[in-house]
C-alpha cells in the first residue's frame, strides 16, 4: 500500500491567511483546504450539468456540405 499524500496547488494563495502553496486538494477533488490555517472551501455544483435538459448535438449530413449541382 502506497503513502498518501497531500495535492498542492501550484501558485494558489489562500484567501483566510494570504500564503502562497499551502492550499491542498482532498483526498476526494471535493474539497480543498489550507494547511496553513483553518480555511476550507467545497467545490461548487455544476449547475449545468445537473439541469434535466440534456444538450443534445446538432447533427450534419455530409450531403450538407458538398457543393450542389446545378439543374439542367
Amino acid at each position: 500500500m502506497t503513502k498518501g499524500f497531500i495535492r498542492f496547488i501550484a501558485g494558489a494563495v489562500c484567501p483566510s491567511c494570504k500564503e502562497q502553496d499551502k492550499i491542498a486538494i482532498s483526498p476526494d477533488d471535493k474539497t480543498i483546504y489550507c494547511v496553513n490555517c483553518d480555511y476550507k472551501e467545497k467545490k461548487p455544483v455544476d449547475i449545468e450539468n445537473t439541469s434535466s435538459n440534456s444538450y443534445e448535438p446538432k447533427v450534419f449530413k455530409i450531403d450538407d456540405f458538398r457543393p450542389k449541382k446545378p439543374r439542367i
